[in-house]
């Protein structure tokens, strides 16, 4: 496992290579490392701004050779769209890289943790700076699903399926719910959802009770009375909730036995 003088001199030497390419506009970081890393296992995220004049397939291949030079474990490629490209990287000592390219002009805003490390003259801290302004203005910062709809869904499906005896499906169903919980609360929180894994730092009173949502064993009145529990956090999640509520048939199905 990497350390943390190891990982900053990891980010340096990064950003010390992308500067030496002429096409780089400049450097953003992301995530915990933007305001200060949590703890020593943190990644690296960085997003890259690729000049107007220049395409990023040239800045995501010299960062792919530069990254292949370090004997990394994988560097996987996957492409979003014409011209943004993210590349994951793991380096043998576990650190990891997550660096997204793309240019200056569509570069997004998904949450407040952000930093420019490298900017060549200005343009990039300023679209960052207006992209920041449209996303705190936002009455609807990140797009989900109609998450109350699904919730219901999943468990109508639990339901049907301790009723075939699947209790397989029935606990998928389960992790389901638990999920869309946890979305419902870290939007009510006004976390960010893109990527978000910090669930440790979530309000105390709803990890203790979303903790005992999980089953006791693995039976039908186990999984039943798990149900019931994380039926009854969703509702209290969904009080005051600044993107979603609970249509009254929705809440009828919530408190049915």
């Amino acid at each position: 496992m990497y350390s943390t003088v190891e990982r900053d001199t990891q980010f340096q030497h990064v950003l010390n290579h992308l500067q030496t390419d002429t096409g780089v506009q400049g450097v953003v970081q992301l995530g915990s490392g933007a305001a200060g890393y949590p703890d020593r296992y943190s990644d690296i995220d960085l997003m890259v701004a690729a000049r107007p004049d220049v395409g990023p397939q040239s800045i995501k291949q010299n960062l792919t050779d530069y990254f292949l030079r370090l004997s990394p474990i994988f560097v996987k490629e996957k492409q979003f769209g014409p011209d943004i490209f993210l590349l994951i990287v793991l380096l043998e000592n576990r650190l990891e890289f997550n660096v997204s390219i793309a240019p200056l002009e569509i570069l997004p805003v998904r949450s407040q943790l952000w930093n420019v490390v490298v900017d060549r003259n200005g343009q990039l801290l300023q679209h960052m700076e207006t992209e920041h302004e449209r996303f705190i203005a936002s009455p609807i910062r990140y797009e989900t699903s109609d998450v109350p709809f699904e919730f219901i869904y999943a468990s109508l499906a639990l339901e049907k399926e301790l009723m075939r005896n699947n209790p397989i499906y029935a606990l998928k169903m389960l992790e389901t719910l638990r999920e869309l919980t946890l979305t419902a609360q870290t939007l009510k929180e006004g976390r960010k959802v893109h990527q978000f894994k910090a669930y440790h730092t979530l309000k105390s009173s709803f990890l203790e009770d979303y903790l005992r949502t999980y089953p006791a064993s693995i039976d039908p009145v186990s999984i039943q009375r798990a149900k019931q529990s994380i039926h009854t956090l969703f509702s209290a999640c969904l009080e005051d909730h600044p993107q979603f509520k609970l249509e009254p048939y929705m809440q009828r199905l919530l408190y049915e036995e």
